[in-house]
C-alpha cells in the first residue's frame, strides 16, 4: 500500500514525532511505501521525498509586523502546502493519508487539498488541537474547557497561544474558519492513544463513531531493561508550564534527608527560570542534563531508580511513561489525563494529585525508601508494555483500517 504520513517535524522533537517516525519505519518493513510530508528543518532525518516538504516556518523568530501577518495567514491556509501535496499526489499517488501534528506550519489546508483529490484520511490525536486552539486545554497555567461548544473566541480573550493576543487571535480565527468550512468532516477517523483523550474530545462534540481507541506502540526490541540499583531518579520531558517541573522543584524543597539525585532531562522555555529557582532554593541534589537522545537517553532512563511525570495538563499517553516502562523503570505519575491508564498505583508506579507539592514530596519519599519494591514495579511495568504496547497488534489493526478505507 502507498501511504502518506504527515507531521510538521521530521525529527524526534517529542512523542508525536517518535510515533510518526517509528510507525513509518515499521510500515516500510512490512512492505508498504511510505511518503513523509513535513517541513524543511536542519534537524530533519534524511528522506528521499524531502523535495515535497514545505519551507521552514519559525513562529518564534522576529519577522516584523508584515512577516507575522503573512505567517498568521499561512497558519489558516498554506498555499505552499497545497502546491506541494498536489505535486506529491500527482507523482506518487498515495492511497491513504495518515496525519499527526500538522497544524500551523503545514496547516489544515492539507486536509482540504487531499479531500479535493479524493485521498482518504485518518489522524492520530497527539493533543487536543481538534477542540482547543491552544492544543492543551490549559490557560494561564490552569485546566480550561472554555472553548467547548465552539466558543473559540475564549482563546483570544485569555491569550491561550504564546500568552499573547496576536497568536491567540490567529488561533481563534483558524479554529473558527475551519469549523465554518467543516474541514474536519473530511477526515474519516481519529485515532486516540488514550481513553481519556477519546472521552474528552467526545465531550466537545467530536462524533464518537469516528473515534477509535488506538494506543501507541514501541519497538520493544530496541529497549533493554537493567533493573539495577541507582543513586538518582529522573524527570523526562519538555521544560514548560504544563509539565509540572516547578511543582517537582517545590516538592524537592519540602523534602529532608533525601538520598537520590534528581536529574532533569529535557529543554524548553522554562529551562533558565527553573535553574534559577533551583539555585535560589539551594537544591544541590538537582542536575539539569539537557536534551538527550539515542543510547545516552536510554542509558539514563534504564539506570534510574524511577521516573517522575508531574504533569498538570490532561496528558494523552506520555512517551516519558512508555519509554521508562520499556526500559524497566517505574514511574511516579500525576493522577491526570491518560497517565493513570499506565501508571497503576503501587503496581507499575505511584500516583499522586497533580499540582500538589505535598503529595509529590510524599510520593518521592515513599519510592526512595523502597528500592527493592520499585525494581519489582519496574519488571511489572515492562510486562505491561509487552502486553499492551507491542508493535504487531497495533500495525495489524492499522493496516486493516487503511484497507477498509482504500477498498
Amino acid at each position: 500500500m502507498r501511504i502518506l504520513q504527515a507531521n510538521k517535524f521530521h525529527f524526534v522533537k517529542g512523542g508525536a514525532e517518535r510515533y510518526y517516525l517509528d510507525l513509518s519505519r515499521r510500515l516500510e518493513e512490512r512492505g508498504h511505501t511510505v511518503y513523509p510530508f513535513a517541513m524543511h528543518q536542519a534537524r530533519n532525518e534524511s528522506s528521499a521525498y524531502e523535495r515535497y516538504f514545505v519551507g521552514e516556518v519559525d513562529y518564534h523568530a522576529r519577522n516584523g509586523l508584515l512577516g507575522k501577518l503573512r505567517q498568521g495567514l499561512r497558519t489558516i491556509y498554506n498555499r505552499e502546502t497545497v502546491r506541494k501535496i498536489e505535486s506529491l499526489v500527482a507523482q506518487e499517488k498515495p492511497q491513504i493519508a495518515h496525519f499527526h501534528n500538522i497544524y500551523h506550519q503545514l496547516s489544515l489546508s492539507l486536509v482540504t487539498a487531499l479531500g479535493r483529490l479524493g485521498v482518504p484520511m485518518v489522524q492520530t490525536l497527539h493533543d487536543y488541537k481538534i477542540v482547543c486552539p491552544g492544543y492543551l486545554l490549559m490557560t494561564q497555567g490552569e485546566i480550561c474547557e472554555r472553548c467547548k461548544g465552539g466558543k473559540y473566541y475564549s482563546a483570544f480573550r485569555h491569550r491561550c497561544l504564546m500568552n499573547a493576543y496576536g497568536p491567540s487571535l490567529i488561533g481563534y480565527l483558524e479554529a473558527s474558519f475551519h469549523a465554518w468550512m467543516n474541514t474536519y468532516a473530511k477526515i474519516s477517523y481519529w485515532l486516540c492513544p488514550s481513553r481519556f483523550l477519546l472521552e474528552k474530545v467526545a465531550e466537545f462534540g467530536v462524533p464518537r463513531e469516528k473515534l477509535i481507541h488506538f494506543p501507541y506502540f514501541l519497538p520493544l526490541e530496541a529497549y533493554r531493561p537493567a533493573y539495577a540499583a541507582s543513586d538518582y531518579f529522573i524527570y523526562l520531558g519538555r521544560l514548560s508550564r504544563e509539565k509540572g517541573v516547578a511543582t517537582l522543584l517545590g516538592a524537592l524543597q519540602r523534602r529532608g534527608g533525601r538520598k537520590l539525585t534528581c536529574r532533569i532531562l529535557g529543554e524548553g522555555p522554562l529551562e533558565e527560570p527553573l535553574k534559577r529557582q533551583a539555585a535560589e532554593w539551594g537544591l544541590k541534589g538537582v542536575e539539569f542534563s539537557g536534551y538527550l537522545q539515542g543510547e545516552a537517553l536510554q542509558s539514563t532512563i534504564r539506570n534510574a531508580a524511577f521516573t517522575v511525570v508531574p504533569s498538570e495538563w490532561y496528558e494523552n499517553l506520555p512517551f516519558a511513561v512508555l519509554e521508562s516502562f520499556a526500559l524497566g523503570t517505574p514511574v511516579g505519575g500525576a493522577r491526570q489525563g491518560g497517565s493513570p491508564e499506565m501508571v497503576l498505583h503501587e503496581e507499575t508506579g505511584l500516583c499522586f494529585t497533580s499540582g500538589s507539592t505535598h503529595e509529590l514530596a510524599a510520593a518521592l519519599d515513599w519510592m526512595e525508601a523502597r528500592p527493592e519494591r520499585m525494581r519489582a514495579m519496574g519488571r511489572a511495568a515492562r510486562a505491561l508494555v509487552e502486553e499492551r504496547y507491542a508493535p504487531e497488534e497495533h500495525l495489524t489493526r492499522l493496516e486493516a483500517l487503511y484497507a477498509r478505507l482504500v477498498n
